[in-house]
């Protein structure tokens, strides 16, 4: 294959044919392409594929991964095998493990260093993967920048929906859930407003949107956030979970989801929302967060269009101490989350954990597409000195 052909993205048929002939189901091959095809198209992405990047793309099910790497595998897209070469570091660090010369050769150890000999510090990689999967928020940290003067220059071209997806997170961390919960929530507030959106520009089925919402009068808990009822679960380790479908979405799904969104700029994008939040009082926050939103999103002209997204907007929408009465207060562990319906009977685990064949979960770009789209307030002027009203349309 040619340098040129290998860096030349698939046919989407050929690609699906692709999984399909590796046993992967067309409805679940479907799926993958969905959320996979776009950034691992070309036979050079494919071969770099691996069971994180799957993840991180969005597909949860251990299994479905490992049959869509095997698939992959199967048609001859694998890393390229090198071989390393050693190091004078390697060298300098295997000459100093060993004894010195003056001590002799090594013989069979005594009794007396056996303890000695077979403790052996961790490498670096372990470590960083210990820390990871103990971490806990620690494995979805933003390394946000909170340093004003950094952030007021900073500026990043993207689409609305990751915008909403960080907004969100932001907001449900400052009504006291944890950073695992808050990105889980968020990623399925963000498929509440696209969906609303699309099914308003005739791009999805009503039916699509039935059962997305949490009703206030059934016995489903539910989280209110930014004027939606998202439904929630409560896992075994005591934590919340959205439910998209009935089923529970990672808070990796909107963590990987704003990683390649935003990229490099991620920390001063949440950094600087972080600010613009603690501002606030959470109840307030929550009030207002959709109007907060509005006035600072990219500006769209045309659909699936990205746009610049300014810091220094989101920074002059901060609440001044002039216009606040209190001192604001500090999120403290001891604060719980206000979750509706928290001794439901019907907080039950859902019965799967695996992402679903139709395709209900959607794509990255339509995401984008309906979110980028819509248009609300964009000639309204947001003038915090005057009451506001709470009712303003959620479709984007």
């Amino acid at each position: 294959m040619s340098s040129s052909a290998e860096h030349t993205k698939l046919p989407l048929p050929q690609y699906l044919k692709l999984l399909t002939n590796g046993n992967v189901p067309v409805a679940k091959a479907m799926a993958a392409a969905g959320k996979i095809y776009k950034e691992h198209g070309s036979p050079s992405q494919l071969a770099l594929l691996t069971d994180f990047k799957l993840k991180t793309a969005g597909i949860e099910d251990a299994a479905d991964r490992k049959l869509i790497l095997a698939a992959f595998r199967k048609a001859g897209f694998a890393p390229k095998r090198k071989t390393l070469k050693r190091t004078r570091d390697d060298q300098s660090e295997e000459s100093a493990e060993k004894p010195s010369s003056s001590a002799g050769q090594a013989g069979p150890s005594s009794p007396s260093h056996s303890t000695a000999t077979t403790t052996q510090p961790t490498s670096p990689t372990k470590r960083r993967r210990t820390q990871t999967k103990s971490g806990g928020s620690g494995s979805f940290d933003f390394n946000e920048v909170l340093d004003e003067d950094i952030l007021k220059s900073k500026f990043i071209v993207v689409n609305r929906a990751p915008v909403m997806t960080a907004w969100a997170t932001v907001v449900a961390e400052r009504l006291n859930f944890k950073r695992e919960e808050a990105l889980s929530i968020a990623s399925v507030y963000t498929e509440m407003n696209a969906v609303s959106k699309g099914i308003t520009l005739g791009l999805y089925d009503k039916k699509k949107e039935q059962g997305l919402e949490a009703s206030t009068n059934g016995a489903q808990p539910y989280v209110e956030l930014i004027g939606r009822r998202v439904p929630v679960y409560r896992t075994q380790d005591e934590q919340w979970r959205a439910l998209s479908n009935s089923n529970p979405v990672s808070p990796m799904t909107a963590f990987g989801y704003l990683s390649r969104s935003f990229q490099q700029s991620l920390p001063h994008v949440i950094g600087t929302m972080r600010l613009l939040a603690e501002s606030y009082d959470p109840s307030e926050l929550n009030a207002k967060a959709w109007i907060l939103y509005t006035s600072f999103r990219p500006e769209i002209d045309q659909w699936g269009k990205k746009s610049q997204l300014f810091c220094s907007k989101i920074l002059a929408l901060r609440k001044t101490e002039r216009n606040s009465s209190q001192t604001l207060p500090v999120n403290s562990a001891s604060q719980n989350p206000t979750v509706a319906n928290v001794d439901s009977e019907s907080n039950h685990p859902p019965t799967s954990t695996t992402f679903t064949e139709e395709g209900a979960h959607l794509s990255l770009e339509e995401y984008e597409a309906a979110l980028d789209e819509d248009h609300t307030f964009d000639e309204v002027n947001l003038d915090f000195s005057e009451p506001q009203s709470n009712d303003a349309s959620k479709d984007s």
